[in-house]
């Protein structure tokens, strides 16, 4: 059987140059927001077309800390989808606001704006579209209503880092963005992690201050936040990835994500195909 994903093969690829940013990192000892997490957070910004990048301890936390920023809180509504993991909607939870569910577009599983608008009630507050499978959401449509409502976009890119969407990056496009690194996505680190990227100077501010203790000076505290931060050390394994993100091809000869992403659209709109010829037929047909 073929591994879906195969982290010892990725380890093997990558050991001498990770081997040796994990015994530096160790060595300078700077294991809590280090020069590692400094460096990640720009060049994934750069990365993003974002001004600013935020590390966190996960995905979850950058979609919740997110949220915060917004002031999010009981009684706001925030549209999304169901077709998530279950993250997406528990970091809305978590600040006690109300998810509100609008179906998606059967050829790509994504939020179908065509739905947007009917959902939105003088409650709503954020829109939290998903780019699933490395396929952005459709998001000129999306943009236009939050901008017509007044409305905040918090971008859920956990499967999706570096996809674009008419010359811009998931994650630039709305208010914020939140980024997974988890070890099977498609830059993964030996653990958890996560990332906030934005264009919103006083946003991204504000998650920075909250992923430490709600503080921006150390032991000076304005309000509750959290203690979710990227570890240097983590950081320093995933800069030893960013490279392939940027080349033509990785080193074992795939293609990288953003390339991929691009790629994927065929396979997705097969998908409602191949289940219509399942239900006619048990004979498989390949997708063209």
């Amino acid at each position: 059987m073929i591994p879906l994903v195969d982290l010892k093969l990725q380890y093997q690829l990558h050991k001498d140059e990770i081997d040796a940013a994990m015994q530096e990192s160790a060595a300078a000892a700077a294991y809590i927001l280090g020069p590692n997490v400094k460096a990640l957070e720009a060049d994934l910004a750069a990365y993003c077309q974002c001004s600013h990048g935020v590390g966190v301890a996960n995905c979850t936390d950058a979609l919740h800390l997110s949220l915060r920023a917004l002031g999010i809180g009981p009684g706001d509504e925030v549209i999304t989808t169901p077709f998530t993991f279950v993250a997406t909607t528990e970091a809305i939870g978590i600040l006690g606001a109300t998810p509100v569910f609008i179906d998606i577009v059967p050829e790509t599983f994504n939020l179908d704006p065509a739905r947007l608008e009917a959902a939105v009630t003088p409650r709503t507050r954020v829109i939290l579209p998903v780019h699933l499978y490395g396929q952005p959401c459709d998001m000129e449509p999306v943009l236009d209503i939050a901008q017509r409502h007044g409305l905040r976009v918090v971008e859920d890119c956990a499967q999706a880092i570096g996809a674009t969407y008419r010359g811009r990056t998931v994650g630039s496009m709305g208010d914020l963005g939140c980024l997974s690194f988890f070890p099977s996505k498609n830059l993964g680190c030996f653990g958890d992690g996560g990332m906030v990227v934005s264009n919103d100077s006083d946003a991204a501010a504000h998650v920075e201050m909250l992923r430490r203790h709600g503080g921006k000076v150390k032991y000076h505290h304005s309000e509750i936040g959290l203690n979710s931060r990227l570890d240097d050390l983590q950081a320093a394994i995933l800069r030893e990835n960013p490279a392939t993100l940027r080349s033509g091809t990785t080193p074992d000869g795939a293609m990288p994500p953003a390339t991929r992403s691009s790629c994927r659209e065929r396979p997705a709109s097969c998908f409602p195909r191949r289940l219509r010829t399942c239900a006619r037929s048990t004979t498989s047909t390949p997708c063209a």
